[in-house]
C-alpha cells in the first residue's frame, strides 16, 4: 500500500513538473516579421505582440529610396536600408503598451510612413 501511495506521488509530481515545463515562460513563440518599405510607406502597418516575446522584423526595401524602421520607446533601429537590400533587428518588449513605429529618412514620417506596434499581457 505504501509503495502504490508513493508511486502516485510520484506521478503526480512529475505531471506537475511537466506541465510547468510546457508553459510558455512569458511572451510565448518568437514571432518574426517581414516589412516591406516601398515609396513612402510600409506595406504591414500594424504589429502585435506580447510582452517578453522576441520579435524579429526584417525590412525589405523594395523601394527606390533609403528608409528605416524605428521605435523609439524600445530602442528598436533598423537604419539605413538601401533599395533592394534588406535589414533585420530582434527585441523582446518589456511592456504593454502601442508604440509608433517609422521611417526616420527626412520627410518620410511627415508623408504617414508609419505603424503601430501593439504589445499585449
Amino acid at each position: 500500500m505504501n509503495n502504490k501511495r508513493f508511486a502516485i506521488l510520484a506521478l503526480g509530481l512529475i505531471a506537475m513538473l511537466a506541465l510547468t515545463a510546457c508553459g510558455t515562460g512569458g511572451g510565448g513563440s518568437p514571432l518574426a516579421v517581414t516589412i516591406k518599405a516601398e515609396d513612402i510607406k510600409f506595406d504591414t502597418p500594424t504589429i502585435t505582440a506580447k510582452v517578453g516575446q522576441a520579435v524579429t522584423v526584417t525590412l525589405n526595401n523594395t523601394g527606390a529610396l533609403d528608409h528605416s524602421f524605428i521605435i523609439d520607446e524600445l530602442n528598436v533601429k533598423i537604419e539605413n536600408v538601401k533599395p533592394g537590400a534588406t535589414g533585420s533587428t530582434t527585441f523582446t518588449p518589456s511592456a504593454a503598451g502601442t508604440y509608433t513605429f517609422y521611417c526616420n529618412v527626412p520627410g518620410h514620417k511627415e508623408a504617414g510612413m508609419t505603424g503601430t506596434l501593439t504589445v499585449t499581457e
